[in-house]
């Protein structure tokens, strides 16, 4: 019996295809700024991983390190804009 089920496609992405991306982001970063990411990933991820989608952490930390340069207040600032009742996940 041949498999007539159809998927939607719309949200495939090909793999391979973020090189150049990550490319521009090397130039961008400094290490200050890379760790600062890092600190920030490793905060949320800790607190907020296991109860929120990976998007929104990623989208708050990305936000946070272009504007900030401590993680001193990176929890309150999720709660208040990434917790899910905003157009920001």
């Amino acid at each position: 019996m041949p498999n007539n089920v159809t998927y939607d496609q719309t949200d495939t992405r090909v793999n391979g295809t973020t090189e150049k991306e990550f490319d521009e982001l090397g130039k961008e970063l400094t290490e200050e700024k890379f760790k600062l990411r890092q600190d920030s990933l490793r905060l949320l991820m800790a607190n907020f991983g296991s109860s929120h989608p990976a998007t929104a952490i990623y989208n708050c930390a990305h936000e946070w390190c272009e504007k900030q340069y401590t993680t001193n207040g990176l929890a309150n600032y999720f709660k208040a804009y990434y917790n899910g009742k905003h157009d920001n996940t």
